[in-house]
């Protein structure tokens, strides 16, 4: 049986990742394969677009070295918001990179210490990553841990979850964080009664 040419290009996946720029996978990506289109409506969800309109484009104006976890199909184009060399991304998975910035770490984001030196980052956005893979109270421990250490002292961390997935990590996160208290992240971000997800704002406690 005669394989469709998206077969090929799903196929031939792993050879483009190394041979072919960002741009060119990309293109493949979002153009051949249409590896968007389930995330479609995501563009017009209120807590998005409070995120890509409001909170981003404040964090870049305020904050000079970004780190933001997780990458997809979904999130490359907020590189556009951000400097070259303002901007990192980190993302467990080989094929997030093709989603990531000029600067991106392929690693889970409780080893960001092996590739970056403690205090690297004056913001860290945590967003979708509690609840979509890491879930268990130990496992957040470690990330909280991880990004404590990657975090300059009194650097913004934003945590975006959803409220019907686990319980607030808000205990979790106190012992390292304490609630931001500046415009526009002196209080949590809900979405509701349309959406369960929901910013929290925390800044670096310093070491004890």
């Amino acid at each position: 049986m005669p394989l469709s040419a998206k077969s090929v290009l799903l196929r031939g996946a792993p050879l483009a990742r190394k041979i072919l720029p960002r741009w060119a996978q990309r293109f493949l990506l979002l153009h051949m394969l249409g590896v968007n289109r389930p995330y479609a409506r995501l563009r017009a969800v209120a807590s998005r677009l409070c995120l890509e309109r409001e909170l981003l484009p404040w964090i870049a104006q305020r904050y000079r070295h970004v780190l933001f976890v997780g990458t997809s199909s979904y999130t490359f184009h907020y590189e556009d918001l951000f400097r070259r060399d303002q901007y990192t991304t980190i993302e467990v998975q080989p094929r997030g990179a093709a989603w990531g910035a000029a600067d991106h770490i392929v690693a889970p984001i409780e080893e960001i210490g092996r590739h970056r030196p403690d205090g690297s980052f004056d913001s860290i956005i945590l967003n979708g990553v509690f609840g979509f893979g890491v879930d268990q109270p130990d496992h957040k421990r470690r990330v909280i841990a991880a990004l404590h250490r990657a975090l300059a002292p009194g650097g913004l961390l934003l945590v975006g979850w959803n409220t019907d997935l686990h319980d607030d990590p808000a205990p979790l996160l106190l012992p390292y964080f304490a609630p931001a208290g500046e415009e526009p992240c002196s209080e949590r971000r809900a979405f509701a009664p349309d959406e369960t997800h929901v910013y929290d704002f925390y800044t670096r406690r310093p070491d004890q």
